[in-house]
């Protein structure tokens, strides 16, 4: 019996204790073997994918915009902001280079293609309803791209969780809220301007910006008096240059004129697709980018016309025709003056084209790590003989951004200086603080 106990214990201990130690170390330098099969897998999907799905995904969701209302309101650019986030997060989710907005679940197995264009479907079918077909026609496609199987099965799943993340947060934000407005009548009130009886204004109890505490937090500095000479030297130049068919405006300042007028939802976008694929940026960034260029567009927005309603002050179309009721004798009324073009619905200063094309060109010039970005474009409002543009540094585009908003008579200069301000400050702050890269990532 001792003997028997004797050889048990030996057999135990020197044979089948070490050979169960063996298996387990086994099993576990099998499991590490897969984990790191996994996220080289997946390092390199992202490594091969390149950005056309992004870029792709980016303008159907502009093209439903515009469609819907011409980006009239700030229903377009929220879409564009949500789907953006809902991909970024969608890809954080598989490999974690960046900070998410709003889902922050792990899932590195998806299939990212799936997750994105899932995402995307998810996001647009709950805002427009009505264009089902379109969205799932070309999402769809995408899907059709992905081999049957468990990774397209978690991409679905995560870009549904992912976009329902979004649509859960963004849900009674009063992105479509109008607020109240009666227009003022002393000098440098606020007007009505001809064609338009009404003001767009947001809501400013209700609404939510993506990355700022309160729409008044970039509030800009009050304008210039209007017995000051720098308000006349501004009411001089936009009375001269502005002026329809001014003699004075060079053929080039009407070109740029008409080539800015549109939204800065079409061309920030689209620099961002140009560019994108001109500079083979990474798919993983090109999500990232057009979350942050739309982010801040929306916010850029509400910043300014929070400034806008805060002062109330006259278009150069009111002010230039009752310049002999501001009180600064620098400054010369002339009743018949019109403006090169039709002036927007809502108070002057400070300049929102100018604020988020500043913007823009900050978020570019983040995104690249530069401001020297060349890119050639056409614009839906230019004039037929001066279709395309050349621009080799983001913030030069910028400043005739801003520039053209005098150009076509929309503002005075003082307002567009302080716009350009206004926009960068706001990309500052959502580049500093939204989507920055993890360490390690």
């Amino acid at each position: 019996m001792r003997l028997f106990l004797k050889y048990t214990k030996f057999f135990f201990e020197r044979l089948l204790l070490p050979a169960i130690y063996f298996l387990i170390l086994l099993s576990l330098l099998s499991c590490q073997r897969k984990t790191r099969t996994s996220e080289t897998i997946n390092r390199q999907v992202f490594k091969h994918l390149d950005n056309n799905l992004v870029i792709a995904l980016n303008h159907l969701t502009y093209t439903i915009a515009n469609e819907h209302d011409y980006f009239l309101s700030f229903i377009g650019v929220r879409a564009l902001t949500m789907t953006h986030l809902a991909i970024h997060d969608a890809f954080n989710a598989i490999e974690n280079n960046y900070e998410p907005y709003a889902y922050k679940g792990s899932h590195a197995q998806a299939d990212p293609t799936a997750a994105a264009a899932q995402a995307t479907k998810t996001v647009l079918s709950a805002i427009y309803q009505d264009r089902s077909d379109t969205i799932n026609l070309i999402c769809d496609q995408w899907l059709a791209t992905i081999e049957e199987g468990n990774a397209k099965q978690l991409g679905l799943e995560l870009g549904s969780l992912s976009a329902r993340a979004i649509i859960k947060m963004r849900a009674g934000d009063g992105h479509e809220k109008q607020g109240d407005y009666t227009p003022m009548t002393k000098p440098g009130d606020y007007q009505y301007t001809p064609e338009f009886d009404w003001v767009r204004k947001p809501d400013f109890s209700y609404a939510k910006p993506f990355t700022l505490e309160s729409v008044t937090q970039f509030r800009s500095p009050d304008p210039p008096a209007l017995n000051s000479k720098k308000y006349a030297d501004s009411y001089n130049e936009v009375k001269t240059y502005g002026a329809r068919n001014s003699k004075v405006r060079s053929e080039d300042q009407t070109n740029f004129a008409h080539w800015w007028t549109e939204f800065a939802e079409h061309s920030w976008n689209r620099i961002g697709r140009i560019t994108a694929k001109e500079r083979n940026l990474g798919v993983l960034e090109t999500a990232r980018m057009f979350a942050l260029i739309n982010m801040n567009i929306y916010d850029t927005y509400l910043v300014s016309f929070d400034s806008k309603y805060h002062y109330d002050t006259w278009r150069p179309y009111t002010a230039i025709r009752a310049g002999d009721q501001d009180g600064n004798k620098r400054t010369e009324a002339d009743p018949a003056w019109v403006p090169e073009m039709l002036t927007p619905p809502w108070p002057e200063y400070p300049s929102a084209h100018a604020a988020v094309g500043g913007g823009g060109a900050e978020i570019i010039a983040y995104v690249y790590g530069t401001p020297e970005v060349i890119f050639t474009m056409e614009s839906i409002t230019a004039l037929p003989n001066a279709r395309t543009r050349t621009y080799t540094n983001v913030f030069d585009a910028a400043l005739k951004c801003a520039e053209s908003r005098i150009m076509n008579g929309f503002h005075f200069r003082f307002a567009t200086d302080e716009g350009l301000k206004q926009g960068m400050n706001v990309a500052n702050h959502v580049c500093r603080n939204f989507l920055r890269p993890v360490s390690g990532g």
